[in-house]
């Protein structure tokens, strides 16, 4: 008798992220065009580095990524379409001063600083939120100390092992 041959177990691929931004954008850029086509023009210039971050961008977080600098790209980029919109005849001054695409690439900018300083802040608050919580705690703890003296604690020399659901444990 042969033995057996051991089965192959199959890999799957992982899934990867949909991204909604490329749709999302040219939708939005068509229906500009339909009331301006030179603001859609200064969006589609103003907006070249949500478009390379959204093709090239890789990570768990694409997805938000791509929405921090991509929100402050088009934070960058409102105060030209609004100068478009009122002087429409000034598009080409607008989109070729590099002072007005420094601007909008600098918010995008901006949104890839918040990317990588945001979560070392958030750590800092959570940090010194946690601390003041433990501060908290310890107060109360000498509150009831006084109130009910030194028993509330148990007797810290008894040999009797503490139960399972009062060490936070299930079973």
């Amino acid at each position: 008798m042969a033995a057996k041959k051991p089965m192959k177990m199959r890999r799957r691929r992982p899934q990867k992220e949909i991204n909604g931004f490329l749709p999302l954008l040219l939708v939005g850029l068509i229906l500009i065009s339909l009331f301006s086509w030179q603001i859609a023009v200064l969006f589609v210039v103003g907006l070249a580095p949500s478009i390379v971050l959204s093709i090239t961008g890789k990570g768990v977080y694409k997805a938000q990524k791509l929405q921090c600098v991509a929100f402050c790209n088009i934070a960058g980029i409102i105060p030209f379409a609004l100068q478009v919109w009122n002087r429409p005849r000034e598009f080409a001054e607008v989109v070729s001063n590099p002072i007005n695409l420094v601007a909008m690439f600098g918010a995008a900018a901006i949104g890839y600083a918040l990317i990588y300083v945001g979560p070392m802040i958030a750590a800092q608050v959570l940090q010194t939120m946690a601390k003041e919580r433990l501060k908290t705690i310890a107060q109360q703890r000498q509150a009831l100390l006084e109130v009910w003296g030194p028993d509330v604690l148990g007797d810290q020399n008894d040999p009797a092992p503490e139960p399972n659901w009062a060490k936070g444990k299930r079973g």
